[in-house]
């Protein structure tokens, strides 16, 4: 892969890292289905594995919203048509047991790219810290 691919690779998936945050606030279930893999593998924060139908469900039936969804991309390496992302998280869910809080994630994304574009493959995420409204922590 030439160093242009390569670096276009990681403009176009700081992009869509970009796109899939907003499409998880906004519950933008059309922009989610484009943007994750049939073959999606979400390893999530409450130590369950997901599959993206699993996951759209939830979202879809109001089990998962967010007030708020930042990134902070730490790292991203590319290898042919495969790219691993993997930084922060800063997630104000709307509901749920964590709601109202800011939830501290690590992530780890894998972008694989095909005909239609780049689609998330797999995700590693795992809680950091919560913070309360208040100003204390919680580990």
């Amino acid at each position: 892969m030439s160093d242009t691919n390569h670096l276009d690779y990681k403009a176009e998936v700081e992009r869509v890292e970009h796109e899939e945050g907003v499409a998880r606030v906004t519950a933008d279930l059309d922009k989610l289905d484009k943007l994750w893999s049939d073959e999606l593998i979400i390893n999530a924060t409450e130590n369950i594995i997901y599959t993206k139908d699993h996951f759209l469900m939830r979202i879809r039936s109001g089990q998962v919203r967010f007030k708020s969804f930042e990134r902070t991309i730490s790292r991203i390496a590319v290898k042919g048509e495969v790219v691993i992302v993997t930084g922060n998280e800063s997630i104000v869910p709307a509901n749920g047991p964590d709601e109202g809080k800011t939830v501290y994630c690590s992530y780890m994304n894998v972008w694989v790219k095909d005909a239609t574009g780049w689609q998330l493959f797999g995700r590693q995420v795992a809680v950091i810290a919560r913070s309360p409204s208040t100003s204390e922590w919680v580990f």
